[in-house]
């Protein structure tokens, strides 16, 4: 890749609300980036959540694990910590708990 594509797809700002799925082949990582579809409507049960595709992020296996260790370092934060741990009391996010109970389901 060029240089200057390089730069030029540098310049976009992608916003996704998730990964759907992370494949690794051939020490080539592609992560898929969804956002949650404004088509679904908002209801008062528990229907999941309807995501749209918005494409992928390919890097190879060691930038990805750099990755990782910049997300784990972060983790490791104290504001990172109190922010997790408030969203985890407003339901916001699951607790370990829940995710625990969630798996043995």
């Amino acid at each position: 890749m060029q240089r200057s594509q390089r730069k030029k797809m540098n310049s976009k700002n992608i916003y996704a609300d998730t990964v759907s799925a992370i494949n690794v082949n051939n020490g080539i990582v592609k992560m898929h980036l969804v956002a949650q579809s404004p088509n679904q409507g908002v209801t008062d049960n528990n229907d999941e959540a309807k995501f749209d595709e918005l494409g992928e992020i390919t890097m190879p296996l060691n930038g990805f694990l750099y990755m990782l260790s910049v997300i784990e370092g972060l983790m490791q934060d104290e504001k990172m910590k109190d922010m997790i741990e408030r969203f985890q009391k407003a339901g916001i996010i699951p607790s370990e708990q829940d995710i625990k109970k969630a798996q043995t389901k």
